[in-house]
């Protein structure tokens, strides 16, 4: 069956945001991109798996993958992933390589293991949407990982608890928001927190919806 949607491509920064010290900005954008091109260009052979009780991660799978050395795989039946190479129990039959993962920081309703489009998904709000590369460590226990790519609402609400993108002359940062003290904060105990108050410089420029991490690169999908 042929579905016909229309998706408005959002821009992408061609400045990454660091998730451990400031980086330069730049005020231009590269050509708009649409997520889903991004995310899962073999989308006829994948299929998008929630994982965890509090629906806020989600695993890409790619049937046409084989496996190599460091891949995670998924089995239905499993509690947890494998790393490759393992050894499939026979009631877990063979396992599906995650390409991809997407971790949702503002709750999106499940779109089920074939959406017509992940980019209308995650973008509600097109024209005040961008999305950014991080660069970094030091968000990785939010699930945001060097080169993972970031979907940011600057229409948002702020609420306590949000991740968000940060501007100072020296660059963008990001980091969770924390109130009383407002501060930000990182996913890594190696960095410090940024308390607002003693640090005015910085801007708060939008709220982070979701962070979409390669496991695959597009040149190993190719091969």
């Amino acid at each position: 069956m042929l579905y016909m949607y229309t998706v408005i491509p959002v821009p992408l920064l061609a400045v990454a945001v660091s998730a451990g010290f400031p980086s330069p900005a730049a005020a231009y954008s590269e050509k708009p991109l649409i997520i889903d091109d991004w995310l899962w260009p073999q989308r006829v052979s994948c299929q998008l798996v929630p994982v965890g009780t509090n629906g806020r991660t989600y695993l890409i799978l790619d049937q046409s993958l084989r496996p190599i050395v460091g891949d995670q795989i998924w089995f239905t039946e499993a509690d947890e992933l494998r790393s490759w190479p393992c050894e499939p129990l026979p009631e877990l039959g063979m396992g599906i390589v995650v390409s991809a993962t997407v971790r949702l920081y503002r709750r999106r309703a499940d779109p089920g293991p074939t959406p017509e489009s992940i980019h209308d998904w995650l973008v509600r709000r097109p024209y005040a949407t961008y999305l950014v590369r991080a660069e970094g460590r030091s968000m990785v226990g939010h699930g945001i990982h060097h080169g993972s790519l970031l979907v940011v609402d600057r229409s948002c609400d702020l609420h306590d608890g949000d991740i968000v993108i940060a501007g100072s002359a020296d660059g963008f940062l990001v980091k969770q928001y924390r109130a009383n003290p407002a501060r930000l904060v990182s996913g890594n105990p190696e960095y410090l927190d940024i308390v607002l108050q003693s640090a005015p410089q910085y801007d708060l420029d939008g709220v982070v919806i979701a962070s979409l991490t390669h496991h695959r690169r597009q040149a190993e999908r190719r091969k």
